[in-house]
């Protein structure tokens, strides 16, 4: 991932060629985290795609910017409301179906994001089709090496915000499952990063503070945070 402390955590980092869920609440760094795993690819040459349903691309740079780890290399699609081109029925859902197969045959990415599952989830009325949606979009990032023998597997992270859905389908459906909390604690902010599922490898299960900052998400070394889940 390109975060010491967590690939430490990871027993080496993530399985290539998998899709991955990262789940937390608003200012738990999910979308700083994600950006790093992008980052770390396009330091190894890897090509590297942000698809964003939230958040306009420039506030993104901008974001990535102000704790220096943007990187110009990490393309980003943007989906936001704000950038989006509605015209008759078109929307950023079908939209996303339509483009993301054509961007991936034309950038071939290694490492994508997609910021967020929440988004498509609010953004389809019916539960079964959104259910569908995300399906089929994780079926399109894990199984591409299948379909296209030349391109290299896929490795994705899947973004979702903790808004007290119990079991939202990808957490079943990823290879792992990454959970950020954000909380105050005695008057002060606690942030902290546990791993709940990864499957294939062994990994550290303490839940582990971390801090966000300049240079982005850094898992503290040594430290482990003696409380359940719930009470973060």
């Amino acid at each position: 991932t390109g975060i010491e402390g967590l690939d430490r955590m990871l027993r080496g980092g993530l399985i290539a060629g998998r899709p991955y869920s990262l789940v937390g609440g608003p200012g738990s760094g999910k979308s700083i985290l994600a950006w790093q795993f992008l980052l770390e690819g396009v330091k190894k040459g890897d090509n590297a795609l942000y698809i964003t349903l939230d958040e306009p691309h420039y506030e993104i740079r901008s974001n990535m910017d102000n704790i220096s780890i943007n990187d110009e290399r990490i393309k980003i699609m943007d989906l936001s409301p704000e950038d989006l081109f509605h015209e008759g029925d078109v929307s950023s859902l079908s939209f996303l179906e339509t483009e993301l197969p054509e961007q991936i045959m034309k950038l071939r990415p290694v490492r994508v994001v997609l910021d967020s599952t929440t988004s498509i989830r609010a953004l389809e009325s019916d539960p079964v089709i959104a259910r569908r949606r995300i399906l089929s979009l994780m079926k399109l990032l894990s199984e591409k090496e299948e379909e296209d023998p030349l391109h290299p597997p896929i490795t994705s992270i899947l973004i979702t915000e903790d808004d007290d859905l119990c079991n939202p389908v990808e957490s079943y459906l990823s290879r792992g499952v990454i959970r950020l909390h954000n909380s105050m604690v005695r008057s002060s902010r606690i942030r902290a990063l546990v791993i709940e599922k990864m499957r294939g490898s062994d990994f550290d299960e303490q839940m582990r503070p971390i801090r966000i900052g300049n240079g982005g998400v850094r898992v503290e070394e040594g430290d482990t945070l003696i409380m359940s889940p719930d009470k973060v």
